[in-house]
C-alpha cells in the first residue's frame, strides 16, 4: 500500500465520530451548564448576607449584582474572585475603597 493510500484511509476513519465520543461531548456541555447554573444559585444566596459580612470576604453588593447579570456562559465565580482580590490589593496598598 502506498503512503497516499494510507493517508486517505486515515482521513476517512478520522472524520467519523463514535457514539461514545458524541455522548461524551454532550455530557461535557451539560455538565458545564449545570455547574454555571449552580454557581449562580450559590451567588444569589450570598445576597442574604449583610454588607459587613460581604466586605469581610472582600465583596460588595455591586459585585454580586454584576456577577449575576453577566452573560450566562461567563463564570460568575471567577468575577467575584477577581473583585475580591482587587479590593484586597487596594486595601493592603493603603488605598482603601469602602
Amino acid at each position: 500500500m502506498r503512503m497516499t493510500q494510507q493517508a486517505f484511509d486515515l482521513d476517512l476513519v478520522a472524520g467519523k465520530q463514535s457514539v461514545a465520543t458524541r455522548t461524551a461531548g454532550v455530557t461535557g456541555v451539560l455538565t458545564t451548564v449545570w455547574r454555571l447554573f449552580r454557581s449562580r444559585c450559590q451567588i444569589a444566596r450570598l445576597q442574604d448576607l449583610d454588607d459587613r459580612q460581604l466586605l469581610d470576604m472582600g465583596l460588595k453588593r455591586e459585585d454580586l449584582h454584576e456577577a449575576l447579570t453577566s452573560s450566562f456562559f461567563d463564570n460568575p465565580g471567577s468575577y467575584l474572585t477577581r473583585a475580591s482580590r482587587n479590593r484586597a490589593n487596594l486595601f493592603y496598598r493603603g488605598t482603601r475603597h469602602n
